[in-house]
């Protein structure tokens, strides 16, 4: 499952961050079990993204963040 996350300001446009997550989404079709996208992983995430130096204020292309190691799609 893959989700974006950008800053809350209407007033500066900045930089998305594109998360790529280790998780299926849920209407996946090969019935690989799957669970919520929780607040802390989305936090840890954007953490992760700012040691790799994303900067969401910044204009620019999106940042991409694989955090889908060890993903597979079998059940």
């Amino acid at each position: 499952m893959t989700y974006a996350v950008e800053v809350a300001s209407g007033s500066q446009p900045g930089t998305t961050l594109i998360v790529t997550s280790g998780q299926a989404h849920p209407s996946n079709w090969v019935s690989v079990e799957t669970g919520p996208i929780r607040p802390a992983q989305v936090a840890e995430s954007i953490r992760e993204a700012r040691r790799q130096g994303w900067h969401p204020t910044r204009v620019g292309s999106p940042f991409q963040l694989d955090r889908s190691a060890g993903f597979t799609a079998q059940p």
